[in-house]
């Protein structure tokens, strides 16, 4: 029962956090800052995310994973943890974990939204991020991303080549 309050709780939020943002408007004049958002469940490529950074031309100190793991019991909450879980999120959909409240309050350049299947906690903290871009994949929440890129989470290099052509057509890069 605490759970369905809690994934309650947290569909109100992101509902609240997409319509905020809709009111708001940012704009980038060049891109310093990265965050990638990744669904750990699943094996990614860390060396591709870094290679992306790098092709948009962000130090790799400039950039900043986040993952999801649904099936880790217990993650260590400090300010180097790159991971959540479940906990992290308590029964009224508040954020218990500082490194991911942290994550959520920073302002980056770009957010990018590396999970190809919607997962409301990954939903949440890219819906509540403060990111100016949002990019993202088409098979997720189209509310969520501002920018939304047609290709698979299993084909990364047409994604970097996508997104790299879309940030230099709005002079990003």
């Amino acid at each position: 029962m605490l759970k369905g309050l809690k994934r309650n709780a947290i569909k109100k939020s992101i509902d609240a956090h997409l319509k905020k943002r809709d009111a708001e408007s940012r704009s980038i004049s060049n891109l310093k800052t990265l965050a990638v958002l990744i669904d750990a469940s699943h094996s990614i490529n860390i060396i591709s995310l870094l290679k992306l950074a790098n092709e948009l031309g962000v130090s790799s100190g400039a950039l900043k994973v986040m993952g999801y793991k649904e099936d880790q019991k217990d993650i260590e909450d400090d300010k180097d943890t790159a991971y959540y879980n479940d906990k992290s999120f308590g029964v009224n959909g508040a954020v218990k974990s500082r490194s991911l409240q942290e994550f959520i309050n920073k302002d980056y350049d770009v957010l990018i939204n590396f999970y190809g299947k919607d997962k409301m906690e990954l939903n949440y903290v890219a819906a509540a991020s403060k990111a100016k871009l949002k990019v993202g994949f088409a098979d997720v929440d189209n509310r969520i991303n501002d920018l939304i890129i047609g290709a698979t989470t299993d084909d990364a290099n047409l994604f970097i080549s996508e997104l790299k052509k879309y940030l230099k057509i709005l002079q990003i890069i």
